[in-house]
């Protein structure tokens, strides 16, 4: 019992020692391809606000998707995406 004590006071302790999240947004772009692979999330510390990341966002996805990294399929398409301030794969 005390073990079991001792591992779920770490278990407080430590989530309270969490990193905290960096500036900036999330991007998390709804795509379709071959691969069934259904969004890809990206991370831009140069914008700090939702406003600011939708306004930007008609203009840089042709951008975003013409350059993805070789683990998204190559023939996927946006979909859709939405701005977040936390990383949506956290909860």
């Amino acid at each position: 019992m005390k073990s079991i004590l001792t591992v779920a006071v770490l278990a407080l302790a430590l989530s309270g020692c969490s990193e905290p999240e960096p500036e900036g947004v999330y991007v998390e772009i709804d795509i379709e391809n071959s691969k069934n692979i259904n969004s890809y999330i990206l991370f831009n510390p140069n914008i700090k606000t939702i406003e600011e990341c939708e306004a930007s966002m008609d203009g840089a996805l042709p951008s975003i998707m013409a350059n993805l990294p070789p683990q998204v399929p190559q023939d996927s398409k946006a979909t859709g995406w939405k701005c977040y301030l936390k990383d949506p794969r956290k909860g």
